[in-house]
């Protein structure tokens, strides 16, 4: 039951970590060309990717510890995968863009990002719930 959702979180969480690492090179360009506006931007991108890409890792590890069923462990699996995902586009398109996809308006690539980063969000919380779930059920 485990091993294939382990083996979901590690592949994406390492591409997620991929998109992280690759991020940082606009995020040097942004700092040698001396673009404080882009600096910042670029320079979440590349933490928040690494942190979440290794959230997913961190995740996979825990999973045989959990004392949840097969059904929590892959909606915990789904849920971060699209997280990871989402605020991958969120946050590379957005910098690259300079947009901030905060709220839906003004409409058109702002509403995309939008959507990214609330499909970021309520992935990122209900596998953290589900987690906590396992977690708690586990201490018994």
């Amino acid at each position: 039951m485990t091993g294939l959702p382990t083996k979901y979180l590690i592949l994406n969480g390492s591409i997620v970590i991929l998109a992280g690492l690759l991020s940082g090179l606009p995020f040097r360009r942004a700092i040698v060309r001396k673009r404080s506006e882009n600096v910042n931007a670029w320079r979440v991108v590349h933490s928040v990717l690494m942190m979440d890409g290794m959230r997913m890792l961190v995740t996979a590890l825990a999973i045989p510890h959990l004392a949840q069923d097969e059904g929590l462990v892959w909606g915990m699996t789904y849920s971060l995968i699209a997280a990871g995902y989402g605020f991958t586009v969120a946050f590379i398109v957005g910098a690259w863009k300079g947009l901030r996809g905060l709220t839906a308006r003004p409409y058109g690539l702002n509403t995309l990002l939008f959507a990214a980063h609330v499909i970021g969000a309520s992935g990122s919380l209900a596998g953290t719930v589900i987690m906590v779930y396992g977690s708690l059920r586990s201490l018994r």
